[in-house]
């Protein structure tokens, strides 16, 4: 298999070393990846002791993504277990649905503890997640050591037999468990703490009302919701374009009107640096009394020197008798 890859793939290389570490099944968990495919895993977990999955053999397939692992993998169960459904990629803050609380130094074996320790955990409405009561499932956990995978056989005889309540590898997964969990509240807090304005850009509704159920499945789906937020954010945005174009199209046209009007009437055009020329004043009282004062004060002229021109007329045929 190593032939088919490039070995200077950072997923190659690092899918090829947590292979070695996982060749050898445990008591509580096993993960290979097939012999076709180096970014498919198949993994096989048993069911946390003093449960209602104890007992419970449970099988499942892991994808990694082709940057992993700056990437989380994705998570999905085959065997019927009442708590996570089959052929479905689950949420959990260590799988494809959170890549923003995923951390590089996790691995396919925490992955695997993670699962067992989140098993026995309340549902809480997230994507993938079932809330079978405890009779049902403990039912389930019987018949899944019965399941076959077409790839890897019966599942039952991939884990070594259990000669213990192995208390360490337990331990362990309820603190990778707790981990993630942190990890996860940490950057929900983080989130919750953006101004409200942030938020109202997003198209969050600041004061809408959520069940329980909601509540736990919203950090899920907001991913999904990314791509819809951004069209609305969009469309939002576009609309107030729209809206502030309008006011200045319709005073456009409002003005042309009057323009239109003024130049059919004969007045002159509209020109802002000479008040009288300007049609908003060609019908104010101010300009008539303007005109007509203008109008006074050229005849007033007119008369004066007629007059003058009549008197230097008198004088000058006077001027004529006396030098005759």
């Amino acid at each position: 298999m190593e032939a088919s890859y490039n070995s200077r793939c950072p997923a190659v290389k690092r899918l090829f070393r947590e292979a070695k570490e996982l060749h050898e099944a445990t008591e509580e968990y096993y993960a290979q990846p097939l012999e076709d495919n180096l970014f498919e895993w198949h993994f096989t977990v048993r069911g946390p002791p003093d449960t209602e999955f104890d007992g419970g053999i449970y099988h499942g397939r892991i994808i990694m993504p082709a940057d992993y692992p700056m990437k989380p993998p994705n998570i999905i169960f085959l065997t019927p277990n009442g708590r996570f459904e089959t052929n479905k990629k689950i949420c959990l803050s260590i799988s494809g649905h959170h890549p923003e609380t995923w951390q590089p130094s996790w691995s396919i074996r925490t992955a695997l503890l993670a699962i067992i320790g989140f098993m026995p955990t309340p549902a809480n409405g997230t994507i993938g997640s079932l809330d079978y009561t405890p009779q049902e499932r403990a039912k389930l956990a019987k018949k899944s050591q019965e399941y076959e995978c077409v790839e890897c056989g019966c599942v039952s005889m991939l884990l070594k037999e259990r000669t213990g309540d192995n208390k360490a590898i337990q331990d362990e997964a309820r603190e990778v468990m707790g981990q993630v969990t942190v990890t996860a509240k940490v950057e929900q807090k983080e989130k919750t703490s953006e101004p409200l304005e942030a938020s109202a850009l997003e198209g969050r509704a600041v004061n809408r009302t959520e069940s329980p159920k909601s509540k736990s499945s919203s950090a899920c789906e907001e991913n999904n919701e990314a791509s819809q937020n951004d069209d609305s954010r969009q469309r939002e945005i576009s609309g107030t374009a729209v809206d502030r174009e309008t006011p200045s199209s319709t005073a456009s046209e409002s003005t042309d009107e009057v323009t239109q009007e003024i130049l059919m009437e004969g007045a002159p055009r509209n020109n802002p640096r000479n008040p009288v020329s300007n049609p908003g004043h060609v019908a104010s009282s101010g300009y008539l009394y303007n005109t007509v004062l203008s109008s006074a004060i050229i005849l007033f002229i007119a008369l004066v020197l007629r007059r003058v021109f009549l008197l230097e007329t008198d004088v000058n045929e006077e001027l004529d008798d006396v030098l005759l």
